[in-house]
């Protein structure tokens, strides 16, 4: 490439390594973000995660999701053309910089490492978790060019709240700016107002889902993600979309997007949604007119292969007949077939009361009481109508008493006995007033809990894995090795556990001690 050639563009967009991987289907995408670097780096690199090709100009072919709508806002709400706005990849992203540059954002859904579960892994495996790692790789080599060429940097996703709660190493990373939320409404300005040399907010925050301003896309989301829906607002207080009521993407916008991966040759779909069964509905009550009218334009397209999806809650499931779950289940079996079409569902704790005090909305229009029984209908129901229930419950959530810990784990046994897998995570606050729960705050009743689950989950999780990547087309050959792979990390894990447990075992009998000797 000739210097006449080289690409000069006001504006890079770059996420940290993780969001900028080739994977085929969502678990590989979820299993390679909860790594540590206890995994090799090469194996990371070029085979849990590889990268994602890029053009001669060092445009990504796929980009995250959350940087091609920052794309498609610009090159619509600013006067920016597309030579100015470039999605790029960390390996890239060196020939891009110069003084050219005015603005550089950076997006990561755990840039510190403090995801929920992320920050679970980490505290059972050695080493830092490679999302904080790249990210820390990737913004000191944006910060050395910062010195240089003077441009600024903006950092977002969905990981934007860990900025707020660890300001140091927002400084120390050379990040100027934090925009935490939708970027729609106030982005474009922000980022003009960068380019001109403005002063500008260090931090802010958008409240609102900006529906009305959402661009469709420019060029392909990894992993073909498009989304459906924005927002939830069920008020779970570990949640960034707590406080944002529920707001639906347009048909025509969804299409569009689909289309746009298609062309390039994507034959795989996730969709994103915080509840996928509540698409179209203007309340808590599910729309399944509008829901399946929508996976009826879907199935139209061609070329289009696998349809995954990412979350749903409770209560929409039960608000659903088993015919209208069967007719959806129906409609999402597309050219290639998979007996694992699953959907995540937070459970958090068997305790309805301590679930509504910590999720004000995630219960209604339900009782509180009857949480237990809703989770086991749900299961049962699920199973009934073709679907793979991920449930996720939480650990350490405020007010729990040992009571509870053993109730959700006499649920678990259940869930157990029926077709899904059950993943705990610690408990890890948006804000720095709340306590996080860790592996230090463990008893011997929550190490019971989560290894009831993760050995649900050793049987189940290979076929729902080996599932997805056959219908996601990937070979058989990494299919394969990703499975002996699992086999050394379940391996790894019943030794963290035996291990943990007698570690346990030992403090809570000094503790005892400890108590027996004050009583005395």
């Amino acid at each position: 490439m000739t210097a006449s050639e080289q690409p000069k563009p006001k504006v890079l967009l770059v996420s940290d390594r993780t969001l900028s991987a080739g994977y085929r289907v969502l678990f590989e995408g979820i299993f390679a973000t909860m790594q540590t670097r206890q995994v090799p780096e090469p194996a990371m690199r070029y085979f849990l995660s590889p990268r994602i090709k890029t053009d001669k100009l060092g445009r990504a072919k796929a980009a995250a999701l959350g940087l091609r709508r920052v794309e498609s806002a610009l090159l619509r709400f600013t006067d920016l053309n597309p030579d100015d706005v470039v999605c790029t990849t960390p390996e890239s992203l060196p020939k891009m910089l110069g003084p050219w540059v005015k603005v550089v954002a950076f997006s990561s859904s755990d840039p510190l490492g403090m995801g929920m579960s992320n920050t679970t892994t980490k505290n059972f495996w050695k080493g830092e978790l490679y999302t904080s790692y790249w990210t820390r790789q990737t913004l000191q080599q944006i910060t050395e060019a910062k010195r240089k060429y003077g441009f600024k940097v903006v950092a977002g996703g969905a990981g934007a709240w860990q900025w707020k709660r660890r300001a140091v190493q927002k400084e120390m990373l050379g990040v100027d700016v934090v925009f935490d939320g939708y970027f729609e409404k106030a982005g474009p300005k922000l980022f003009d107002d960068l380019i001109n040399g403005k002063e500008t907010a260090e931090y802010m925050d958008e409240e609102s889902t900006c529906i009305e301003q959402v661009q469709p896309l420019k060029a392909p989301s990894m992993l073909g993600i498009i989304e459906l829906s924005r927002g939830c607002g069920r008020g779970c207080r570990f949640c960034t979309m707590a406080r944002k009521s529920m707001s639906h993407i347009p048909v025509e916008t969804i299409l569009a997007d689909m289309k746009t991966n298609v062309a390039t040759g994507m034959t795989n779909v996730v969709s994103s949604s915080e509840d996928f069964f509540r698409y179209g509905a203007t309340g808590v009550k599910p729309n399944f007119e509008s829901l399946c009218g929508l996976l009826e334009q879907m199935r139209k397209i061609r070329q289009l292969s696998f349809m995954q999806m990412d979350h749903a809650n409770i209560n929409t499931v039960l608000q659903l007949t088993d015919a209208e779950l069967c007719e959806i289940r129906r409609l999402l079996t597309w050219r290639c077939k998979t007996d694992y079409l699953w959907v995540n569902m937070g459970v958090e704790s068997a305790n309805g009361r301590l679930v509504a005090a910590n999720c004000p909305g995630k219960i209604a229009p339900f009782r509180p009481e009857d949480w237990e029984e809703m989770v086991k209908e749900t299961a049962e129901r699920m199973n009934r109508t073709g679907f793979f229930p991920v449930f996720s419950i939480i650990l350490g959530l405020p007010g729990e008493t040992r009571d509870d810990v053993e109730r959700t784990g006499k649920l678990v046994e259940y869930l157990g006995r029926k077709r899904a897998v059950i993943f705990p995570v610690f408990y890890e606050p948006l804000s720095s007033e709340d306590v996080r729960f860790g592996i230090e705050d463990m008893r011997s009743e929550h190490l019971a809990l989560y290894r009831a689950c993760y050995e649900i989950n050793f049987r189940l999780m290979p076929r729902l894995f080996w599932d997805n990547q056959r219908a996601g087309g990937v070979g058989l050959v990494k299919r394969s090795l990703l499975q002996a792979l699992g086999r050394c990390e379940v391996m790894s894990w019943r030794r963290t556990f035996r291990r943990l447990g007698k570690q346990l075992a030992r403090r809570q009998a000094v503790e005892e001690d400890v108590e027996v000797c004050g009583t005395i």
